[in-house]
């Protein structure tokens, strides 16, 4: 289980910070951001969810975005549940690098 599992409440987009240059909208890989036909007290045309039920929480369009002017919320609990899980994966990686680790100190090496 992962990010892209989680219920996905709202996507965000700043009024103050958006500058219009759509890379959010290029990286969604679900189409879930269309540009708005009215623009704002800026004069620009900023990007909205139009198919917010399609959105995966894969939060590529808040990395893509220069301006950090884009955020997804999500339903808290679902999230804390999803870290949790992600959690007690990454302490099994790295219980496997510290016993590797360990191998590699003692001189056995295999390829």
């Amino acid at each position: 289980m992962n990010m892209s599992t989680a219920k996905v409440r709202q996507i965000v987009v700043s009024d103050k910070l958006c500058k219009a240059c759509y890379l959010c909208i290029w990286a969604c890989p679900w189409g879930v951001l269309e540009i708005k036909e009215e623009r704002n007290w800026r004069g620009i045309k900023k990007p909205y969810a139009a198919k917010i039920e399609q959105c995966r929480a894969c939060r590529l369009c808040e990395l893509y975005c220069p301006d950090f002017a884009i955020q997804v919320v999500v339903d808290e609990e679902e999230e804390k549940k999803i870290l949790e899980v992600e959690e007690r994966y990454e302490r099994k990686w790295f219980d496997r690098l510290k016993k590797r680790d360990e191998i590699i100190s003692k001189g056995v090496w295999w390829l």
